[in-house]
């Protein structure tokens, strides 16, 4: 199954990119160092996926201008990506699948890498009103801190006790989904949280 990851490669604003859509690229095949202005209020991107970048946030400390792709790992990241020149609210509203991916990265130009949980907001394990959930557009992005593991468990149990108060009317489905977003977003007035528009 793997542990799925998607990373978003930070584009350069002033660069419209070859003909193909595809970065630029050397020829020790890495992409040409990009100067760019990170501060954007759109930044663009391009999205890649790794099959098993996920496991435990491995490929934090792993891309560089060297080893963009971390191709000498067993984390290694497609070269092709799979969508080019989006937004991060395209990603995570049109592209990330909340309920296979477990990560996604946020990469620089200078390869200064940002990880993030991926927060599943679907309920049908969690109770028996709702029978099926969205998985694209429907979760959060929560930037990973040294917590990571008691997150993921904080989050697992927040899920399970709203998916009890749905079953016993407490919350709509709807003002369940509302209930996660704020509850994620509250987590951590410091780190940093991205919804679906």
């Amino acid at each position: 199954m793997g542990h799925r990851a998607l990373l978003a490669y930070r584009r350069d604003d002033t660069d419209d990119g070859p003909a193909d859509d595809t970065p630029p690229f050397d020829d020790a095949d890495r992409p040409l160092s990009r100067e760019a202005d990170e501060t954007a209020e759109d930044p663009r991107y391009d999205l890649h996926r790794s099959h098993w970048g996920g496991a435990d946030f491995a490929l934090c400390g792993r891309l560089s201008a060297d080893t963009p792709f971390a191709t000498d790992s067993s984390f290694a990241v497609d070269p092709e990506p799979i969508a080019t020149d989006c937004s991060l609210a395209e990603i995570v509203g049109e592209h990330l699948d909340f309920l296979h991916h477990e990560a996604v990265y946020r990469v620089g130009t200078d390869y200064e890498t940002t990880a993030f949980h991926v927060c599943w907001f679907g309920l049908e394990g969690d109770c028996e009103e709702v029978e099926r959930s969205e998985t694209v557009g429907h979760g959060a992005l929560v930037a990973v801190g040294d917590d990571a593991d008691y997150f993921r468990g904080w989050f697992r149990g927040t899920k399970t006790v709203v998916g009890d108060a749905v079953d016993r009317e407490c919350f709509s489905p709807a003002e369940a989904t509302d209930y996660l977003a704020e509850r994620v977003t509250a987590w951590d007035a410091d780190r940093e949280v991205i919804l679906p528009d």
